[in-house]
């Protein structure tokens, strides 16, 4: 546990103490029911914690979460902050950042996104090899700008994507590696949009994860992204997305998201 941490809700600390943390997961929107099945839960809403503000987007419940799962403990992220909230990149990634502080060196990052290549349709699930951020919003705070950064290949950890696909194709998932986009939001793309999106080897596109996934990695964590496809870009289906459609569709894959992160835990 850094010192990082010192300025953290007195209960979290102790019991991180007791329990340290090594998996950080993040549940995007319509995840959150997730958390329910994991033991010993104790929460602390984002308003409680230094530099985070309380979500605004529904299917969001905006808290911190210390739980166990077997012989395993982990922070959950129950929904995330996003940048059209109006909130800073710093405090995009302040979950991610605490979880670090906290012990936890590794980060698996879920969203709902939409599918962009034919082959992601509703209910599918991609899992991220690298992402796009059409964003690039400067860090802009001293305590957290990590300066100038070498050129990467990708953020995310290539053995932790090779034993996600290993695990799915054990549990029969219609899953598949791909290239996430992130937007600003909260607008959906238009239809050109998504062309030109599909001209760049995007595969899917959402309006986070992936200035997490950059914090984390900065930060040494190993890093993993999934995204649900829970409706067809913008100009791909004959009905516009909706939040709504996001939601109803992100719940129907509870059992497939449950599938894989709890067979991940249990081959820890």
């Amino acid at each position: 546990m850094s010192n990082s941490a010192s300025n953290l809700p007195p209960d979290l600390l102790r019991l991180c103490q007791l329990h340290p943390p090594k998996l950080f997961l993040v549940l995007g929107s319509g995840y959150g029911s997730i958390a329910e099945k994991f033991q010993n839960r104790h929460s602390w809403p984002f308003s409680q914690l230094p530099q985070i503000s309380a979500t605004t987007v529904p299917g969001h419940k905006g808290c911190l979460t210390h739980a166990h799962f077997n012989n395993e403990t982990l922070l959950i992220s129950e929904g995330r902050i996003h940048s059209y909230e109006g909130y800073s990149k710093q405090i995009v990634t302040a979950t991610t950042r605490i979880a670090h502080s906290l012990g936890c060196h590794t980060g698996i990052f879920t969203n709902a996104a939409g599918g962009i290549s034919p082959n992601l349709n509703p209910g599918s699930i991609m899992l991220i090899k690298n992402h796009i951020d059409t964003i690039t919003k400067p860090w802009n705070n001293d305590k957290t700008n990590p300066g100038f950064l070498p050129p990467i290949d990708s953020p995310y950890d290539p053995t932790l994507l090779d034993k996600l696909k290993n695990i799915s194709k054990s549990q029969n998932l219609s899953t598949s590696i791909g290239t996430y986009l992130m937007v600003t939001g909260p607008c959906y793309e238009s239809a050109s949009e998504i062309r030109a999106f599909s001209s760049w080897n995007a595969n899917a596109v959402g309006m986070s994860t992936a200035w997490e996934v950059e914090a984390g990695f900065q930060l040494g964590m190993k890093c993993a992204g999934i995204s649900g496809i829970t409706n067809k870009a913008a100009g791909l289906s004959s009905q516009p997305p909706s939040h709504r459609e996001v939601l109803e569709n992100a719940k129907g894959m509870t059992l497939s998201f449950e599938k894989l992160l709890f067979s991940y835990l249990e081959n820890l």
